[in-house]
């Protein structure tokens, strides 16, 4: 109704040279959108999205562009950016073809751990196969995690499937190597009847190749910084080791200095300001939602998370900035340094999904 009545229309009229970064993450190779349709989209959700902005006229820049016009003033009407977090192997196999239809750029936010490991990442696949076994009751007291030792007959109602799958991540991330927690998620298919080499070996949950991103680069998605171990903690020196791994992983491989970042988890602090700072970060990227504006803070831009659960209307109204209108006119900003708490709420996965001890 407000978008026959004119309303998206005159959002966008003002809000024209407010800057629009939206934000994906994985793209669905097979049913992981079922799993967890916060972090997994089709290829058709994608392609629908992307077709809206190029039938309606939005103008796509890189966010190395798009950050400098924002800070001088010089968008051009109705910009967007579109970024996309962590690195899932989809990004190669699916959103670039999507996004090179288009002729869109874009940024990838790679955090580093598993793009050098190339394993599964531990806490989806072991979510994944808790969620996705057929059976009833299992016997877990052969895994050999301790909190499971008496499990011999497990009934698996959704809520014994996510204890089950919180004690294996915690088992796994504590106690465990890489190679370790590989091994454990054999044995958990094995017991759950769903096939560990197949999720592997389809790479559903897998990061990117080198070579991957080297084809990302190329055909116009910029790789830029997401940490290491997908963690930025408050304490300086701790963040700015995440910092200076997740550079030391992607750098050599890109043979150019990596300036843009995103915050893991949308997760942010005061103390991490100047950290940002030492290290010549250009833009820092949260999950709090929003559009950026003229004199907007560089290294705590909002953007636009687009998933399953956000319509297409929704979609619409995010864009035009009418949503983005209602928020300024409800009080619903925030302070430039105070982090949401918002997403967890939001993307449904505890923060920790790609951390490693």
């Amino acid at each position: 109704m407000c978008k026959l009545a004119g309303l998206f229309t005159l959002a966008r009229r003002f809000t024209r040279q407010d800057l629009r970064i939206l934000c994906y993450h994985g793209f669905a190779l097979d049913d992981e959108d079922q799993f967890r349709g916060s972090l997994f989209v089709q290829r058709g959700f994608l392609d629908r999205r992307m077709r809206y902005l190029k039938d309606h006229g939005y103008t796509v820049l890189p966010l190395s562009e798009a950050v400098d016009r924002l800070a001088d003033g010089s968008l051009p009407r109705d910009p967007v950016t579109i970024t996309i977090d962590d690195g899932f192997h989809s990004v190669h196999a699916i959103a670039r073809e999507v996004l090179h239809r288009y002729a869109f750029p874009s940024t990838l936010y790679l955090t580093s751990y598993y793009f050098e490991k190339s394993t599964p990442i531990f806490q989806l696949a072991v979510d994944y196969m808790c969620w996705k076994s057929p059976k009833r009751r299992v016997d877990l007291s052969r895994l050999g995690v301790t909190a499971l030792a008496e499990a011999s007959a497990f009934d698996l109602t959704p809520e014994n499937r996510a204890a089950a799958s919180a004690q294996i991540f915690a088992h796994g991330t504590t106690q465990l190597d890489e190679a370790g927690r590989v091994a454990l998620s054999q044995r958990l298919g094995e017991a759950l009847d769903v096939d560990y080499a197949k999720i592997r070996k389809g790479r559903q949950f897998s990061l990117i190749s080198p070579e991957e991103a080297r084809e990302l680069e190329a055909g116009g998605m910029a790789i830029e910084l997401h940490t290491h171990r997908h963690q930025f903690p408050e304490c300086p020196i701790a963040a700015a080791t995440e910092l200076r791994d997740n550079r030391a992983a992607i750098e050599p491989l890109l043979g150019r200095p990596l300036d843009h970042f995103c915050y893991p988890s949308g997760r942010w602090h005061h103390t991490h300001r100047p950290v940002l700072e030492d290290a010549a970060i250009k833009s820092a990227t949260t999950c709090q939602a929003g559009l950026a504006r003229k004199g907007a803070n560089l290294l705590a831009l909002p953007r636009i998370l687009d998933d399953n659960r956000v319509s297409q209307i929704e979609f619409e109204a995010e864009v035009s900035g009418f949503t983005d209108l209602l928020r300024r006119f409800r009080g619903k900003t925030r302070a430039p340094w105070v982090s949401p708490p918002s997403y967890v709420e939001w993307v449904g996965v505890a923060p920790e999904m790609l951390m490693i001890a």
